[in-house]
């Protein structure tokens, strides 16, 4: 855990030069592969006593790896940070990760810290054991008293939902300097600073204290009782006077020098326990709201007398202390044929005071009464946990005459963006200043008829559009490739690696007693090293070999193990000593790994020309796929084609949920085409579905964004959604300016085209012997690199957008998985959303900025 600090009281290139770019890349790469992987564990001293933190250090050599500290049970971790540094001499590059943790220990004695485990790409090492002599720290009473820890809790026994306040002080009568904090573990809770470091004073029997104090609130996420650990202060006392620790009794011992001596002392809180209970059992005839704290309720009309068809706005406030963001609407018990009823967004108030949050919620409802005559608003019941009381308690409203005189039924709409409604009803605005509702008539556009829209029509898919792309590439590699090999001679170094192959074969196919195998393979390994250093020769003494492999800077083992296998093969050969059937083997499999690594860039070479075809673009592809009707089959494009036009009459004839329940099932077939999922849209949200209407628009948008008929609809379908999300521009806004402008399908074969016309290009230069990259060639490669560049991002955007609908009108927003859980918000149909994480059948999503729970997929469904 970080420590943190508290304000204590006092401190010119051609293509057809390939082979020339293949040994760059070679010799960047050449380097890693003989960096090895290692970790080694070092403190800095191994005596200290228990108020005394201790410096302890991981050096991975070979880049950044993963230190396990689970085992560390002696010491208590404060705090940590890396160094990286890296180096590249005689050839070898060095990489070093050094990772340093502040460890203060949790008792005294000899304490260890045990082997870690340190893992890097899937490859494990362990450190050294190392063992540290704790001494008890001599702190004089006085010191005791003049520097301690307090924590307490407001109220150490609550129920699910209801909020504490943690609150911690430090108390100092001396001069004590550079204080460091540790905050406690909140396991088990829910935990939010309230308030920053606070400064005061406080005389204690006589004595003045200065008190650094913070306050936490703090909230059970599951029954059960809770222990919450000490927080851990360190602090520097000066130091007077005494023996100099390093033996020193000269005029050093002069105050002066003395004066910025400094010892650090720690000071532990005390721990607080806290028992969660959980909800007792409600029985009440009022459904409980789920709200715990004390809370009161009010209802206003802005009117008393209205005509028929026109608006009266009821507002409704909740106010009080405790969970108040997860207050929804209460239950408004109307009569449907009496009254229309539009919702309005909640309005906040909340902010977090000493005994939690507290603040209110205000709720406005239109009501549109249908026929004249006297009304009553009836009474609104809210029912809660009251933590005072320890039980569940109603509170009510009055209720509310209205005069209801006749009128003209109108159409009531918003102006601006507003709350659900029908078939473009909606009388409320939302965000912004509040509007007054007007008069309007409002609908979506018609559906589209052409029976296209049964044919999937997106962009290429990614096998295609990659191969595409690449044929061009292919074919100047190719033609250049052949020009290359007709045109060139063997060299001394390829002519030495295939005799060094060929006598590595031979070897090989002999009995492994037969002595003509030494003698194959000391003319392998002597061909191996002669074209190393790419040299003419029919022998080679140890100190030749050794000078070679030096000079083309092969690792150092290897300089030492090649003549020294070089002599012993002699000393077999001459020596009159017979080798048996093991030794030979393993003669062969050490000279054929050395061969091998010898040969490395003809080995990478041909391995660069036979590179597997990617194979990631079908489980892409399969992504998009959208899900099956869950009553409906379809086979064949005659099936699609009468179940089309089945729908269109459907919708036509005013059965709009038909109609919408045939398009899906077309698109269950695997049918992907924005004509079609725009047609499923709109007989959705004549179904008064919104929650499936946008769900199919942003379906349809992720195909054809730049449609206007599909945006206009949207933008209308959005305007009836409850839930205002936010709409400031993001990095997303500025990445994508051009989304809708262009599709990807466009945006594909114009970077197809742009490949095309610069390999033409270049193949055009190549065979005049000209450079490829002159003004005209590098503007047509930026071209081609851009276009490619659009159209990944493009295709890249529409595959990671990790977006969700929530399709019921009213969803509770859960802490987990579990009905059990803890509703922690609640959203309406229609709210889009960010998918974090998909478990089983719920998904992790997130409305908001500190807005994320748990849905189901009954309730939501990805785009």
């Amino acid at each position: 855990m970080t420590a943190k600090r508290i304000p204590i009281f006092c401190r010119d290139t051609c293509l057809a030069g390939a082979p020339v770019w293949l040994g760059i890349v070679v010799l960047l790469i050449f380097p890693a592969l003989g960096h090895c992987f290692s970790a080694t564990a070092q403190v800095e001293q191994t005596r200290i006593s228990s108020g005394d933190t201790l410096a302890f250090q991981v050096v991975v050599e070979g880049g950044k790896a993963e230190v396990d500290l689970s085992p560390l049970s002696d010491f208590s971790v404060l705090s940590s940070r890396t160094r990286t540094s890296r180096s590249y001499i005689n050839g070898q590059q060095s990489h070093q990760v050094i990772y340093t943790y502040m460890l203060l220990p949790e008792k005294t004695g000899v304490l260890t810290i045990p082997p870690l485990t340190v893992t890097r790409d899937g490859e494990m090492v362990t450190t050294r054991e190392i063992q540290i002599l704790v001494s008890r720290e001599k702190v004089s009473e006085q010191d005791q008293q003049a520097l301690f820890a307090k924590a307490a809790v407001s109220s150490p026994d609550i129920v699910m939902g209801q909020q504490a306040v943690y609150t911690l002080r430090l108390f100092a009568a001396g001069n004590f300097s550079g204080a460091s904090f540790t905050p406690p573990e909140f396991k088990g809770l829910t935990a939010r600073e309230l308030t920053q470091w606070r400064k005061y004073t406080r005389n204690i029997n006589g004595r003045a204290f200065v008190v650094n104090e913070i306050k936490f609130l703090i909230q059970g996420e599951a029954p059960g009782d809770v222990t919450i650990s000490p927080a851990v202060f360190m602090v520097r006392k000066p130091v007077k006077g005494g023996r100099d620790p390093f033996g020193f009794d000269s005029f050093f011992d002069d105050s002066m020098f003395r004066a910025g001596r400094t010892k650090p002392v720690r000071v532990r809180s005390n721990p607080v326990t806290l028992k969660v209970n959980p909800l007792p059992p409600y029985t009440g005839a009022v459904p409980f709201s789920g709200l715990v704290g004390r809370f009161t309720i009010k209802t206003a009309l802005d009117k008393t007398k209205v005509k028929v068809g026109e608006s009266v706005t009821l507002t409704i406030s909740i106010q009080g202390t405790g969970n108040i963001m997860d207050a929804g609407v209460p239950p408004l018990a109307l009569d449907n044929d009496q009254f229309k009823v539009y919702q309005d967004s909640p309005v906040e108030e909340i902010r977090a005071g000493e005994a939690g949050f507290e603040g209110k919620k205000v709720f406005k409802q239109a009501l549109v009464p249908n026929v004249p005559g006297n009304a009553t608003i009836p009474p609104i019941r809210l029912s809660f946990f009251h933590t005072g009381e320890k039980a569940y308690q109603t509170v009510s409203t009055d209720p509310i005459p209205l005069e209801i005189l006749p009128g003209e039924p109108v159409t009531l709409v918003q102006s601006g963006p507003a709350a659900t409604g029908s078939n473009g009803e909606t009388p409320v605005g939302s965000s912004g200043e509040k509007q007054e509702v007007v008069l309007k008539n409002r609908d979506i556009l018609d559906i589209r008829e052409d029976i296209s829209g049964i044919r999937t029509d997106t962009h290429l898919p990614l096998p295609w559009f990659v191969g595409l792309l690449l044929l061009p590439a292919v074919g100047f590699a190719l033609s250049g490739l052949v020009t290359g090999i007709r045109s060139r001679e063997k060299n001394t170094r390829e002519i030495f690696m295939a005799k060094a192959r060929s006598h590595l074969d031979a070897a090989a196919k002999l009995p492994r007693d037969d002595p003509g195998v030494l003698n194959r393979l000391q003319v392998a390994l002597t061909a191996a090293v002669l074209a190393r250093g790419d040299k003419q020769a029919e022998s080679l003494t140890r100190e030749e070999a050794r000078q070679i492999l030096v000079r083309t800077g092969a690792d150092d083992s290897l300089c030492t193990e090649v003549p020294a296998l070089m002599d012993a093969m002699d000393a077999a050969r001459f020596g009159g000593r017979s080798m048996n059937r093991e030794e030979t083997r393993q003669y062969l499999a050490r000279i054929k790994a050395i061969v091998k690594t010898l040969c490395l860039v003809l080995c990478l070479g041909a391995a660069a020309l036979n590179l597997p075809a990617p194979a990631a673009a079908a489980s892409a592809d399969a992504a998009d796929a959208v899900p099956a009707a869950a009553d409906s089959t379809v086979s064949g494009t005659g099936d699609a084609a009468g179940l089309f036009i089945d729908s269109i009459r459907a919708y036509k004839s005013g059965e709009f949920r038909a109609a919408a329940q045939g398009f899906e099932a077309i698109a269950g077939t695997g049918v992907k085409n924005p004509d079609l999922f725009y047609n499923t849209g709109n007989a959705w949200l004549k179904a008064n579905d919104l929650g499936r209407a946008i769900l199919w628009y942003e379906r349809a948008k992720r195909l054809n964004s730049g449609d206007p008929d599909l945006n206009f609809n949207l933008a209308h379908a959005r305007t009836l959604v409850r839930d205002k999300v936010d709409t400031a521009l993001n990095i997303r806004d500025i990445l994508f300016f051009w989304q809708g402008l262009v599709s990807l399908k466009t945006l594909q074969l114009m970077a197809i085209g742009g490949s095309v016309l610069f390999f033409t290009w270049a193949g055009i230069r190549q065979a005049g012997k000209k450079r490829i990259f002159t003004g005209a060639g590098m503007g047509l490669a930026v071209l081609a690199c851009a276009l490619v560049l659009v159209a990944g991002l493009e295709a890249w955007r529409l595959g990671s957008d990790a977006g969700a609908v929530i399709l019921k009108d009213r969803v509770a927003v859960r802490s987990g998985t579990l009905e059990t859980a803890t509703p922690l918000f609640d959203l309406h149909a229609g709210t889009r959303v960010s998918v974090l994480e998909k478990r089983e059948n719920h998904l992790k999503i997130r409305f908001s900025k500190g807005r994320v729970g748990w849905v189901s997929l009954d309730e939501a469904q990805p785009i």
